[in-house]
């Protein structure tokens, strides 16, 4: 079924999902498409979100300005790009999602929010996000030896689970598969995939001296 932007269409994405890609707050009409839009839930703009009617807002949840929350289902116009020598080694059904978000209640959520579902991202109730968080479910896929990635069809995702109280650290990267255990904390800049469990403390690498460009007697 092709959706209809409440907006001109200014993007090929448009023709078979709903954006909503915003300077403005949301009307009570446009909170209406959402899957569940929360009492007093708020999503500041600016703001791009596609295909809100398979994404869930919980109560009191905040989400702070410039997110990007892609609930993916028809890419199949990736299809029109794609050279007529290769145009048929994949068809439209490779392009087709049945995605799902779901944000519980009372999150709070910083900037520059980034999600890419084609699956399952679930975030239970109590869930801080600091600000530049990455989540993704899939990936480019890059099959095809001729084919520019961009226009290869989305990976099938696999379901991220961020548990009750959790609290993400700025500018974390939450990979495909992902399952974060309730009340665990993720360290500013670390990349996860796995399972996790329970009260985890998650960091990366902290930064090393890797050389000095001088030394005290050259710099004198």
């Amino acid at each position: 079924m092709h959706r209809k932007s409440s907006s001109n269409l200014n993007s090929p994405i448009q023709k078979k999902n709903f954006l909503l890609d915003k300077k403005t707050p949301l009307t009570s009409e446009e909170k209406k498409r959402f899957a569940y839009f929360g009492v007093g839930a708020k999503i500041k703009p600016p703001f791009r979100i596609l295909n809100p009617h398979r994404i869930h807002i919980g109560d009191k949840t905040s989400i702070q300005e410039h997110s990007h929350i892609n609930a993916f289902e028809d890419l199949s116009f990736l299809r029109e790009y794609i050279n007529t020598k290769y145009v048929n080694d994949f068809k439209d059904e490779d392009y087709l999602y049945d995605s799902q978000i779901r944000i519980g209640a009372e999150n709070q959520i910083g900037r520059f929010f980034f999600v890419s579902c084609t699956n399952r991202i679930t975030l239970e109730d109590n869930v801080v996000l600091s600000e530049r968080i990455f989540l993704g479910d899939n990936n480019h896929s890059f099959s095809h030896p001729q084919i520019p990635v961009m226009q290869q069809p989305n990976k099938a995702g696999k379901p991220i689970l961020i548990m009750y109280g959790s609290w993400i650290g700025v500018g974390a990267v939450i990979l495909p598969g992902t399952r974060l255990g309730k009340l665990s904390v993720v360290g500013a800049n670390s990349v996860c995939q796995g399972r996790f469990p329970n009260y985890s403390v998650i960091g990366p690498e902290q930064a090393r001296l890797l050389f000095r460009r001088f030394t005290r007697s050259k710099s004198n």
